[in-house]
């Protein structure tokens, strides 16, 4: 579940959320201040679910529910792209992570979000940044 945030003006962060059978569990939140490199990844997530593009934006207050494969790349992108600093390794793994194949997106978030979750990540960037 993707739900978005205003800044009161025309900028927005987001937090992603995953379903389990025990809950809503918080995978990342991103505030308006760090959103920007992240634009595209949303987009790409709300539409290839059918949402339309001009439903992105500071005003919406229902959060948008995203079926696994958008999902996953989703959260994928935004834990792997959301820690770094420097703007071209960042954009090569955003380019990177666009470029998995749906089941690559699924082992690497399994892999993120278990118990050995940073060194996965490290692994992950260094893959996609200096591969």
């Amino acid at each position: 579940m993707l739900r978005l945030h205003g800044d009161g003006r025309d900028g927005w962060g987001f937090a992603l959320w995953e379903e389990s059978p025990g809950g809503l569990e918080s995978v990342a939140t991103v505030p308006t201040e760090r959103t920007r490199p992240l634009r595209r990844a949303v987009l790409n997530a709300t539409t290839a679910d059918g949402y339309s593009p001009e439903a992105l934006g500071p005003a919406r207050k229902r959060p948008f529910n995203l079926t696994q494969t958008p999902g996953v790349r989703l959260a994928l992108t935004t834990l792997a792209a959301l820690p770094m600093r420097c703007p071209q390794r960042r954009a090569a793994v955003l380019a990177g992570v666009e470029s998995l194949g749906d089941e690559e997106c699924l082992y690497w978030y399994a892999k993120v979000s278990g118990s050995a979750g940073n060194r996965a990540l490290r692994a992950l960037r260094l893959l996609l940044a200096d591969g």
